[in-house]
């Protein structure tokens, strides 16, 4: 053997006992390399992770700042309530203590002073000596003055300019309401009569405008205003009575006791 295959031979078995090192060495580093992009993977990954869940606290804090407000709103709210229902319990109970008293009080005038404190029936207004009462249902002026004479009464005559001032302000009760007077004439050529058969007097009051035609012509009072309409019309009514003279001695006699 020549000194130059001892060489090759020398040198060849060399590379061969090297190769196994490079291959672990580039193992190594192949697994070194993967082995960092798993960390790189998993910190991105733990990021992402943490961004989100500072992002999911903050909007749960978010929210629950929002509800504690909302809460504390609620509660004032209620305590103001609560506050205000108290204070009107309370003018509740003022006002049934005032008006139990007042009932008291009426009770006991009404005992002291008989068991009639004015000579007029119920549902019936006293002036002078005249009891007026105000209808609550239509009627012609015909049914108007027989329902009146049920009542022991007639329909309304007004005898002074006093008894017109009274009559108009008690109207002013009931609004637009025409009611039927005891006045009326026979056709245009026949006089204004009371219900009595008494004439009437032009002194009192004027009409706004007298019906020309030929039927029965009866006096309504509206308010202030006085006007006529044939009889058959349906309206309201006023009834007039002398005061129960026994009545009104009853509450002299009282009111002197």
């Amino acid at each position: 053997m020549t000194s130059e295959e001892v060489t090759y031979a020398d040198l060849k078995f060399m590379k061969l006992e090297k190769s196994p090192d490079q291959k672990f060495q580039t193992s190594r580093v192949k697994d070194s390399s993967s082995l960092s992009s798993c960390w790189r993977l998993a910190t991105v990954v733990l990021g992402i992770f943490c961004l989100t869940s500072v992002v999911a606290a903050g909007v749960l804090a978010a929210r629950f700042t929002l509800v504690c407000h909302l809460e504390h709103e609620r509660d004032e709210n209620f305590t103001l309530q609560k506050a205000l229902m108290e204070s009107l319990n309370q003018q509740l109970e003022l006002l049934q203590a005032q008006n139990l008293n007042l009932t008291e009080t009426v009770k006991q005038l009404a005992t002291s002073r008989g068991q009639k404190c004015i000579p007029c029936p119920d549902n019936w207004l006293q002036y002078g000596e005249n009891c007026y009462h105000f209808s609550k249902e239509w009627k012609t002026w015909q049914e108007s003055k027989a329902q009146c004479s049920a009542l022991e009464s007639r329909l309304l005559k007004i005898e002074s300019k006093e008894e017109l001032a009274f009559t108009m302000q008690s109207l002013q009760f009931y609004s637009s309401y025409s009611f039927w007077i005891g006045l009326s004439r026979n056709g245009t050529e026949g006089p204004w009569l009371w219900e009595d058969g008494s004439s009437f007097s032009p002194d009192l009051f004027q009409f706004q405008r007298a019906s020309t035609t030929p039927f029965l012509d009866c006096v309504w009072l509206q308010g202030a205003n006085i006007d006529t309409a044939q009889c058959g019309e349906y309206k309201f009514y006023i009834c007039e009575k002398v005061v129960d003279p026994l009545v009104a001695e009853q509450v002299s006699y009282l009111d002197t006791a």
